[in-house]
């Protein structure tokens, strides 16, 4: 029974040894591509408001994430907002420390429910913006309907955004 209690408070530790923990609010993970280009490495953090559904009848939490393809260290910025968006382009503004809104237009997946930073570069722009900062408030106004936003914790992502670089080269 000892062993159990061991292994089981000893293997979780480990499986995040080397990733950042949920202590920063970033999450480090193997994921299969969303859009389907294979295995991508993925540092994500979900946001702590929640926003009504499409139909308004309950909540979903959206999900910032930055990803990168081994062999490739070049990383793009993703909301997923777990509700329908857009079906095209938006968008989608950025607030670091109660500052001004710096508005990006990204993109959609097919999903509807993700916006697409549309490059590395415009991604880099915004991870600069981002890295200096402790809060981040993101809005977008869903198609015919008012803003949504999503809050995120910026502790630890500078850290978290370089292991997550050294894991795609």
């Amino acid at each position: 029974m000892r062993k159990l209690l061991f292994l089981s408070i000893t293997f979780p530790a480990l499986a995040f040894a080397d990733a950042p923990g949920p202590e920063s609010g970033w999450m480090l993970e193997s994921a299969d591509d969303p859009s389907g280009f294979g295995t991508v490495e993925m540092l994500f953090q979900d946001s702590s408001k929640n926003i009504s559904d499409e139909a308004a009848t309950g909540e979903v939490t959206p999900r910032l994430a930055f990803q990168c393809a081994p062999g490739d260290s070049s990383i793009t910025a993703r909301i997923n907002w777990n509700r329908f968006i857009s079906s095209f382009s938006t968008e989608v503004g950025f607030k670091v420390d109660g500052g001004r809104f710096t508005w990006l237009k990204w993109k959609i997946d097919q999903s509807e429910q993700v916006t697409v930073s549309p490059s590395a570069t415009d991604s880099q722009k915004l991870i600069d913006a981002l890295s200096a900062g402790n809060e981040l408030l993101v809005e977008v106004s869903p198609y015919s309907m008012g803003p949504e936003t999503a809050e995120f914790s910026l502790a630890g992502l500078a850290e978290s955004l370089a292991t997550l670089s050294a894991r795609c080269q």
